[in-house]
Order: C-alpha cells, then structure tokens, then sequence
C-alpha cells in the first residue's frame, strides 16, 4: 500500500491559508468599487413637475410638529395693512382693489361707531362707524380706512348713501360754501369744519379725487362723499370743507 499515502499537516493547513487570501484579494476590490454605484444624494425635485405635488411632497416629509403654519410676524401684518390702504378705492365705495383684498382672507368686524357728524344745514345727526362696506354703511356714514379721523391732520374722508336705508347724506347737494360740518371722535371734543366747495366726480375717478391730499400736510380737511344722482352711481357727489385755519387762508 505505498502508493497510499496521508497528506501531511502541513498539506492541511496552506488549503485555508489559500482559501483566505483568495477571499481577501476578491472583497477589496469590491468595496473599493462598490460606493460608486451608491447614490449618496437625496430626491431630487423635477423642475417640470406640479408645484402643488412638490409642496406636498415636501411637507409630508417635514416632522408633524413643523407642519403648523407659521405665525406672521407685526411687521409683516403692518406691511400687509400700508399695502392694502394704498390703492384704496378701486372699485364701488370699496377701499382697497379686489385683487389687493384677494391677497389675505378677513371679513369686516363688528360693526364699531366711531363718533357723530352733525350738519345744520340739512338737519343731519347722527353717529358714523368705521368702514365703507356695504354692511356698514347700512348704518349710517362710514369712516374710509386709511384717512386720518375728523380732526387730525389731513383729509379724512366719510361715504354714506343717499337714497337706501339711513339715507344721511341724502341732501348732500344743498350744501354751500361756508356751511358748518360738526364732527366728533368718540368722547373728544368736536372739531367744526366750513365747507368750501361741492364738485360732481365721475364714478371711475372719485377715489383718487376723495383721497387726494392737501397742499398743506398740516391742514385738517373732511370730505363728505355719495352717489349722484340718487339711484343711479354714475357720479360722485363729493363736499369739500375744512377746519380752523385751513379753511380761513383757502389752505390745502
């Protein structure tokens, strides 16, 4: 049985060793390739895809907690509030344009009096509230946002109907130069105005009439406006008067 014979020990032990070193040549390679075929970037948004579904996309990702929209903050709200006062009066006795109103969701709050107007003349007396909204106006004159109130420096400006519920402004055009409008402010003492002229408006081009500032920043003027003819808003019946001084040196 000589041609029989048991490999050695040592014969058993360089198989593994082999079996090793095989393994070890083939695994490094490997992972030296591997990670180039990895992709270490996040989804990326395609340019050309729906806004609505990235946006949903991206806050579906964002933890619950974050979800809540953020608070503006009264910098923003006092920014928002200048930007929708400047174009005011785009439209019918609407203070600001559709488009500038569409930009936040609010609706008018409580109805709030703001102080009286009394016109001798033709027996008027009654309180004014702040707005010139339809449901406003419905209870009597209204105070056009934005203007400065009766009294103060520059040219506060009050709408009221002519010919449907109250009807304060109803006579608006017997009016003459030199006739007194009585103003107050809740509590304050009312300030007297004298009015200087009365002037027909086309209804595209009241708003900027009724808003149009004084030459003098410090005068205090008042403009009563309404619709002309009654019934039919064609026109703007637009008085004109002023208060103190600006009214005894023809200022503003």
């Amino acid at each position: 049985m000589s041609w029989f014979r048991r490999p050695s020990l040592a014969s058993d032990s360089a198989a593994p060793r082999r079996f090793r070193q095989w393994w070890w040549a083939l695994l490094i390679p490997v992972c030296a390739v591997a990670p180039w075929f990895v992709s270490w970037h996040g989804p990326v948004a395609n340019p050309s895809a729906d806004p609505s579904a990235i946006i949903k996309q991206a806050v579906a990702a964002q933890p619950r907690a974050q979800r809540k929209a953020p608070v503006p903050s009264p910098a923003a709200v006092a920014a928002l509030s200048k930007e929708l006062a400047d174009p005011a009066g785009q439209g019918y006795d609407t203070p600001v344009s559709a488009k500038a109103a569409a930009a936040v969701r609010t609706t008018p709050g409580k109805y709030q009096k703001v102080g009286r107007i009394r016109i001798p003349r033709i027996g008027l007396n009654v309180s004014y509230g702040e707005g010139v909204y339809a449901k406003a106006l419905d209870h009597g004159p209204g105070h056009w946002p934005g203007t400065p109130l009766p009294g103060e420096a520059g040219t506060s400006v009050l709408s009221g109907h002519r010919n449907t519920h109250t009807q304060p402004f109803k006579y608006l055009n017997l009016l003459e130069p030199g006739d007194k409008i009585v103003v107050s402010v809740g509590q304050h003492r009312a300030v007297t105005f004298r009015v200087r002229d009365t002037t027909i408006v086309r209804e595209a081009k009241y708003p900027a009439f009724v808003l149009k500032p004084g030459k003098d920043p410090d005068a205090r003027l008042l403009t009563l406006f309404a619709c002309h003819p009654e019934g039919n808003p064609v026109y703007r019946i637009v008085v004109r008067a002023s208060a103190g001084d600006a009214h005894a040196k023809g200022k503003g």
